[in-house]
């Protein structure tokens, strides 16, 4: 009768250990102006942010950051992704792939094996990139596919033949990436994170220029201060304020 009693009591401290341990992660979504979708059910000119995080630690475990703009047609969508060894920083916006072709003729396309995906043009392109305080010049690859105009919202928008989906990015390894993992930060993926990360620290608004090999631009802005008034402090660290490069 003792070994049962003692067994039974040994069950039950393992299973009071194993449930102190559970972690209670919660999922939230906050959405800057949830007004502005309210007449035709799309959301525009706003963030939208959702996150994980452990309602004990408060910890974050995972978060993702879009900006759904007013008129996707003129506008660039900003979308940033988070994770406990990475995040992403991306620019989505829409182009007449006329406008891209070389010679009026053919658009490049360094990637041919995306095309099954919709990607017919993969480019390098200069851009830009400056704060008050930093700026720096870059060729960041573009690519544009036909398929979609996006997939990250819900837009109006009808495609047009010649309309183009159009994306590049960024991908941050951070310090917490095991050891045995593949990641290895560019020195343009650090000097691009070198100007992002202290602009989000300090409320400094990012301005872009994108211009391809034709002369074709876009001109575009980050309004730091208002993401940074709607995204709480803690995730933003999570995401890059507090983190360090690989």
């Amino acid at each position: 009768m003792f070994y049962t009693h003692s067994n039974n009591l040994f069950k039950s401290c393992l299973l009071l250990l194993f449930i102190c341990n559970i972690s209670f992660a919660a999922e939230y979504q906050n959405i800057e102006n949830p007004k502005n979708g309210i007449k035709n059910g799309l959301l525009k000119d706003t963030w939208v942010l959702k996150y994980q995080e452990d309602d004990f630690s408060e910890k974050v475990s995972n978060a993702s950051l879009i900006y759904i703009p007013n008129n996707y047609k003129t506008e660039k969508v900003f979308f940033m992704r988070c994770k406990d060894y990475f995040a992403n920083f991306s620019v989505q916006y829409i182009d007449d792939q006329n406008s891209l072709k070389v010679a009026g003729r053919a658009l490049p396309n360094n990637s041919p094996s995306f095309a099954k995906h919709g990607y017919i043009y993969d480019e390098k392109q200069s851009l830009t990139v400056s704060s008050s305080h930093d700026y720096d010049n870059f060729r960041v690859s573009v690519g544009g596919q036909n398929k979609t105009l996006t997939k990250l919202f819900k837009t109006d928008i009808v495609k047009e033949p010649n309309m183009l989906g159009m994306s590049f990015h960024y991908s941050f390894s951070y310090q917490e990436m095991p050891s045995f993992k593949a990641g290895k930060n560019s020195s343009a993926t650090q000097n691009f994170f070198n100007i992002l990360q202290p602009a989000l620290a300090n409320n400094d608004n990012i301005t872009f220029e994108l211009e391809s090999d034709l002369g074709h631009k876009h001109n575009f802005a980050l309004d730091i201060k208002r993401l940074n008034k709607f995204v709480p402090k803690h995730v933003m660290q999570y995401c890059f304020t507090g983190r360090e490069l690989r």
